[in-house]
This record gives C-alpha cells, sequence and structure tokens, in this order.
C-alpha cells in the first residue's frame, strides 16, 4: 500500500478517562521529535524509558515528573514519529499538559481512531488486524479475548491474502493465455488453473459454512426466557444476573419491555434476555410487548421456555423453530406433580446450575473456540461475493476466457477490500468511528 504523508502532528490520551495512577499521552507526525524536547525530553534514546521533569516551554514551570519514551519512525505504532509520555494521571495534569500541546503550531487532537488510522495507511496494520484491535479493547470474556489477539496478529489477514495471491497467480496466466494465444502455451494451462480456482473456491465454501460462529462470539450468544406471564422469568434473570434487574410481580403482564443482561459463562458472551409473557392479550400495550418477545425469540440463539411446575397445565412453545431450545420446569419448590426434564427453583436454587451449565455447554457449541472464523457482516457479505465469481468460473465454457479473467478480477478486488489492499475509503471512517480517542 502506498503511504500517504501527514502535515499535522496529532495528541490523545491513550490510556482510559478518569483519575489514575499513570496515564499515558501520545504524540505522533513530524513534530513529534520538536514537542518532546521542548518538553524537556530527548531523542537520544530511541525506545528506552526516561525520567524527564516535563516543563512549560513558553515559562520554565515544571508540571510534571513524567517519563518519555520516542519512537522514532517507521518502528512505531503508527508508522510515524511517535512520542508517549507516561503522566500522574491526575485531571488538572492532564488538562496542563494538553493545553501546553494545543499551544504548539501544527499540533491537533486526535480524532477517534485516527491514530490506528495512521497505523493502517502507513502500512502497519490491514483492516482486519484493525478490527481485531477494536475487538480486543472491547473485548469482556476469554475466548472473545482470544479470537481478537488472533485477528489482530493477522490470522485472517493471512489467509484471505493467501487466497488472494493464489487467484492473481491464476489470474495472470489466464489473461496471458488472452495477450499471447498464438504463443506456445501449455495445453492444460486453462484446465490447471480451473483446479487451482476450484480448491479455493472450496476452501471459502467451507469458511462461509462455520454457523456464524466468530460473529456470534464477537457480539454475543443471546438466549430468551420465553413462556406464558408468571411463569418466573423475571426471577429467573434476577437470580442469574445477582441483581434486581426485572420488576417481579404476581400480575400477569408485567414484563413489557425486553430487559438484557450480560453474563460471561466459560469465556463465552452471553446476553439474556427477560421478554414478555406468550398469551392472547386485548390491551394494545401488552400485545406490543409480546410482538418484541416474538422477534426476540426470532433473533435468539437459544430459547429457555419456562413452564409454571405448580400448574396441571402449561402452554407447549407455540412456534416452529429450527432453534435450540430447553423446556424449564420452574417453581418446583412448590409443585406437587413429579415433572421430568430440568426442574428449577429461584427460592431454594435447585436446578440452577445445571441450568448454567446447559447454557454455557450450548453457548459453546455456537460459538468460535479455535480457528480463524468470520468475524463481521462485511467480511461474510465480500466472500458470499468471491464465491458467487468462482462458482461462475468454475462453470463457465473455457471459450469465454475473457469473462472467466473478469470474475478471477472481481473476486480478487473483493478479497482485497476486506484486507484493505484494494481502494476502501468508503469504509473507512465506519471502521475507525468505532474506535476511543486516542487509539
Amino acid at each position: 500500500m502506498q503511504k500517504e504523508n501527514y502535515n499535522s502532528t496529532i495528541y490523545a490520551l491513550s490510556s482510559a478517562e478518569g483519575k489514575a495512577g499513570i496515564s499515558v499521552i501520545r504524540v505522533s507526525g513530524n513534530k513529534a521529535s520538536e514537542v518532546i524536547k521542548k518538553l524537556g525530553g530527548t531523542t537520544s534514546y530511541p525506545r528506552i524509558a526516561k525520567i524527564i521533569k516535563l516543563i512549560d516551554p513558553d515559562n520554565g514551570e515544571i508540571v510534571d515528573k513524567a517519563i518519555s519514551i520516542w519512537f522514532p519512525g517507521p518502528n512505531s505504532f503508527t508508522g510515524e514519529d511517535t512520542v508517549e509520555l507516561f503522566v500522574h494521571g491526575g485531571r488538572a495534569v492532564i488538562d496542563k499538559i494538553f493545553d501546553i500541546l494545543a499551544r504548539f503550531n501544527g499540533l491537533s487532537f486526535a480524532e477517534p481512531g485516527e491514530f490506528t488510522k495512521r497505523s493502517f495507511m502507513n502500512g502497519k496494520l490491514d483492516l482486519t488486524s484493525v478490527e481485531g484491535l477494536a475487538d480486543l479493547i472491547n473485548a469482556d470474556t476469554e475466548l472473545q479475548r482470544k479470537q481478537a489477539f488472533s485477528q489482530m496478529e493477522g490470522s485472517l489477514f493471512k489467509l484471505y491474502d493467501n487466497w488472494r495471491t493464489m487467484l492473481i497467480k491464476s489470474l495472470s496466466y489466464i489473461e496471458a493465455n488472452i495477450d499471447f494465444i498464438e504463443e506456445d502455451l501449455p495445453k492444460n494451462l486453462l484446465e490447471k488453473e480451473m483446479l487451482s480456482v476450484g480448491i479455493i473456491l472450496d476452501q471459502i465454501n467451507r469458511h462461509l459454512a462455520d454457523g456464524k460462529k466468530g460473529e456470534r462470539l464477537r457480539d454475543g450468544y443471546r438466549v430468551v426466557l420465553a413462556g406464558a406471564p408468571n411463569t418466573g422469568k423475571s426471577s429467573l434473570l434476577n437470580l442469574l444476573s445477582n441483581r434486581d434487574v426485572a420488576i417481579v410481580s404476581s400480575e400477569p403482564g408485567t414484563t413489557r419491555d425486553i430487559i438484557d443482561v450480560y453474563l460471561d459463562i466459560n469465556g463465552c458472551p452471553i446476553i439474556i434476555s427477560d421478554t414478555a409473557g406468550i398469551r392472547d392479550s386485548d390491551s394494545n400495550i401488552e400485545q406490543q410487548g409480546i410482538d418484541r418477545a416474538k422477534a426476540r425469540i426470532a433473533e435468539s440463539d437459544l430459547i429457555l421456555w419456562l413452564k409454571d411446575s405448580s400448574l396441571k397445565e402449561n402452554i407447549a412453545y407455540p412456534y416452529s423453530s429450527d432453534k435450540n431450545i430447553i423446556e424449564v420446569s420452574t417453581k418446583s419448590d412448590i409443585s406437587i406433580i413429579e415433572r421430568e426434564g430440568l426442574c428449577i427453583s429461584v427460592k431454594d436454587n435447585s436446578g440452577i446450575e445445571e441450568l448454567i451449565d446447559l447454557i454455557g455447554i450450548n453457548a459453546l457449541n455456537g460459538c468460535a473456540t479455535e480457528g480463524s472464523f468470520i468475524t463481521r457482516g462485511r467480511h461474510r457479505d465480500s466472500l458470499i461475493k468471491i464465491s458467487n465469481s468462482l462458482t461462475n468460473v468454475i462453470h463457465k465454457d473455457l471459450g469465454s476466457i475473457e469473462i472467466i479473467a473478469e470474475e478471477l478480477r472481481s473476486a480478487c478486488n473483493a478479497l482485497g477490500k476486506i484486507t484493505g489492499r484494494v481502494d476502501v475509503e468508503d469504509l473507512l471512517d465506519v471502521i475507525f468511528s468505532d474506535f476511543c480517542i486516542g487509539k
């Protein structure tokens, strides 16, 4: 990728907002060396932590005792000259240093994700690695961390770029056949390249047939508590979340808005949703809640269908579905009828551990645990287009060689858009806006 020149030098807080023992301020750009020298530091010792008295260059006042690290480009995160200042993390200290930096000509406060954008534009990261970095920052569970770190380190880039390299090779041979049709080229050249394209197509189709496990791990495994009114959905949600997040009442129809709780089970991010009780209702407001419940059920990965075990009869799950459904009998502490299957009580906690284990097992089966998985819809959309193009190549008459070349070129460009090897300007603002300021 061609490097892009930036005239401005940017700065921002790279550590978390708020009071802290230590905060990190990053400065990146062609004026970074001037900045550190005027603040009392040095550029004589690259990548070595130096204790400095950080001064206000306008009056010589010592503002803080800090640690500075100088990273000359291109051997820095952004690929530019960069200095990182480790300062005391009080608000007044940060504000004073920002005030000093704002006085430098050519310095500007960084936009969200601008440091990472410069890293991408300078060829330090590809787009999938950028997205992996964003996911690593936002990871809440161990499995999310592992997937994000693997992607940041280039697992998806290596896979996609290898496919692109192989397709470019096939494309070059086919274009040679077009350009030098009268030359003495191997007779089986086209058949050989079609075989190579078929192998790549098979690999891409298997990659697509992943059950969306990578996206599910990134976004969360959705579990819905569903059932008739007063089957204990809200009580169970409160127990699982270990706090009162839902109103519990004996009056049917209390729950109308969907309430989500986020849990970490076996390293999987679980989103458990309490929904309105399913029944026929004359209340317009309650019916809206029921409609929302049905919509959430349709989006779910696992449905816990709750039944009141103290009642002789319960409504069965009323919808046709290919989703995972676990029937759970609640209020087992007051039931006089022996029930089959999983029985729980939020009063004495019986069956709760077994229920959590079942949720965890289903989540592990539904989320990525090892390997390189698709993590974003934009990857999947591009890969589907690539699969269609390569399928067209495989099924084209070899006499339509120009069309074959065009389909291969389209596939190569689509792979390049995933990693950022070809023009993706329209994607950049969307991707980098996910970052906080300072990254």
